[in-house]
């Protein structure tokens, strides 16, 4: 700074103005060029800030929906057995010959009920948080704000599917069968002597059980001819089969869209390697 001030002094007291004005040109030139080098240099850090933490938002993602796509998985294949349980058992009402006792075994799996829990921590954050703008490519943002959207929709339909239809099949088949209808006769005589298999030693204590370990007898009896000759049987499976068939396509809709932007996830993180 010295020296160009030096320089602009000698200048002016030498009267040089025309010397003076082009000196005073070339250093606002560089002063202007100096100020763009430092906007680009910032410029740089910004950006390698940005695809740092890009990369972190993405690595994130990927792990989220990796756990959700094994669940899914499960859950999936779980449902869809349910649903084929359930319509075996609404199959056998239309057959002349009366089911023998492996029915049961078909009668209790859609009993059950499974819940998915999906792993959108990180997507909701960078949307919420307005993170989701450090992802530089704009189908990717506007994809991952789309799943979230769709995968709290299709949830809110099973949980439409499991109130409507399966909870009403609970009820039903509640009035009309008992436990100990849905549960082979071989399985209850062994209770009635207290070596019932598969039952562990903690479960052997009847203070907390509605069934004693020991029985004496088998209570409300229905044999298979009159259970398959009860429409209310018949209603509540094919209400199970109902919910479960619809609810596993839910589940494989979301299992899809989120095998679709795992891909894409993975190739964005594949151009930043």
């Amino acid at each position: 700074m010295k020296f160009f001030r030096k320089i602009r002094q000698n200048l002016l007291s030498e009267r040089k103005t025309e010397k003076y004005l082009k000196y005073a040109l070339g250093e606002i030139i560089l002063v202007v060029i100096g100020i763009l080098i430092a906007l680009q240099i910032n410029n740089w850090n910004v950006e390698k800030n940005r695809k740092n933490a890009e990369k972190v938002i993405i690595e994130q993602l990927i792990e989220d929906l990796k756990k959700s796509q094994t669940e899914l998985k499960k859950i999936k294949v779980s449902i869809e057995e349910q649903a084929k349980a359930s319509a075996r058992v609404c199959h056998a009402f239309f057959k002349n010959e009366v089911p023998n006792d492996s029915i049961y075994i078909y009668m209790r799996i859609p009993l059950g009920t499974v819940t998915f829990s999906p792993t959108l921590g990180t997507a909701r954050s960078i949307i919420n948080s307005g993170n989701v703008t450090l992802i530089q490519s704009n189908d990717l943002k506007s994809k991952i704000t789309a799943y979230v959207e769709t995968v709290e929709f299709k949830l809110k339909d099973i949980s439409r599917y499991e109130e409507t239809y399966f909870r009403n099949g609970q009820i039903v088949l509640k009035e009309v069968l008992q436990f100990t209808n849905l549960v082979p006769k071989e399985y209850l005589f062994h209770q009635t002597k207290g070596d019932t298999p598969l039952v562990s030693d903690t479960l052997k204590t009847d203070e907390l059980r509605a069934i004693p370990y020991v029985i004496e007898k088998i209570p409300f009896e229905t044999d298979l001819k009159e259970i398959f000759q009860n429409y209310k049987v018949f209603s509540a499976y094919n209400s199970f089969l109902i919910a479960h068939r619809n609810s596993a396509n839910r589940y494989n809709d979301i299992l899809e869209i989120t095998n679709e932007i795992l891909d894409k996830l993975e190739e964005e993180r594949a151009k930043g390697e």
